[in-house]
């Protein structure tokens, strides 16, 4: 009888090693092929229902879960390195070929009206080079995670009226109307000021470009943030599509010649308000393109 139970127990154990060393062996091959078949939800499993190796299964899928995001966000960060790489082409382009341009001219002319016209269009196309550089520089430190944030108490509506009012000369020569509310929340916000300010530089600038007439700031109190609602009315035959004004690249002219955008000035100041813990959103009403900023408030709760 003892040899019988020893019998059965030993083909008992070989055949636990035999399943064990097989399932061990399909989890290794598994492993070898994970890599080129990992971006499409790959999950490892097993047959043999062994809880300490179930367990190391359960361990490798968490890993594989880890890895596959990994992955994805590596594309995404290569489409966007390429997407950013085809549109600073294309809009580097277009000023380094009016300066060139203007420069020929401004070799050949003789009359002093010419060349001052020449030079301040030089100029011009010199300061959006700028502006674009920055803008990209700015971009890639964001999405990277370079940007450091140093965060302060601020009043909202005092930069706002500083930034917005030291474009005074350009509203004038646009003919767009600026309306301050009468009254401000003197509640301050928390946020970094620098990024706040290229916001509302970023903000003014869209105004100045796409703005007809009009433009109307306002304040308000909303739970622990302060929102700020900036709208301006914008041309009857405008062409702006709402749903992608936060679209890298996205300007107006869809056949992107519109020397005086790059599409990244809205797109990136929703970057920057988002991480100062804010939101950032839009909306086109009546022909009125509105714009609204919320940030946490100074001494509420942090997001």
């Amino acid at each position: 009888m003892w040899g019988w139970l020893f019998v059965f127990l030993s083909l008992a154990l070989l055949l636990y090693i035999y399943f064990l060393k097989r399932e061990l062996r399909k989890l290794k091959d598994a492993l070898k092929s994970l890599p080129t078949r990992s971006s499409f939800g790959s999950r490892l499993s097993l047959d043999f229902r062994e809880k300490a190796l179930l367990d190391l299964v359960d361990e490798l899928n968490l890993m594989v879960d880890a890895f596959e995001a990994k992955n994805r966000q590596a594309k995404k960060m290569e489409e966007n390195v390429k997407l950013s790489i085809a549109g600073l082409s294309h809009d580097l382009r277009t000023p380094l070929t009016s300066i060139n341009g203007y420069v020929q001219l401004l070799s050949a002319a003789t009359d002093a009206g010419k060349r001052a016209h020449y030079l301040t269009i030089i100029e011009q196309s010199v300061s959006r080079l700028i502006e674009m550089t920055e803008h990209f520089y700015d971009l890639a430190r964001i999405e990277t995670n370079q940007k450091k944030i140093a965060l302060d108490s601020i009043s909202l509506s005092n930069l706002v009226e500083d930034i917005f009012l030291s474009f005074y000369e350009q509203f004038e020569e646009k003919n767009i109307e600026l309306q301050f509310p009468d009254s401000a929340p003197e509640r301050k916000i928390i946020a970094d000021k620098l990024m706040l300010t290229r916001v509302i530089q970023n903000i003014v600038q869209n105004i100045l470009r796409y703005g007809h007439s009009k433009a109307f700031i306002n304040y308000k109190l909303e739970n622990n943030d302060l929102v700020i609602t900036i709208k301006n009315d914008i041309k009857r035959d405008s062409k702006m599509v709402i749903e992608k004004v936060f679209t890298r690249f996205y300007t107006e002219v869809a056949s992107r010649t519109n020397t005086e955008a790059s599409g990244l000035g809205l797109y990136l100041s929703k970057k920057l308000v988002e991480k100062m813990n804010g939101k950032m959103t839009a909306d086109l009403r009546d022909n009125w393109f509105i714009l609204k900023v919320q940030l946490p408030l100074s001494g509420g709760k942090q997001k």
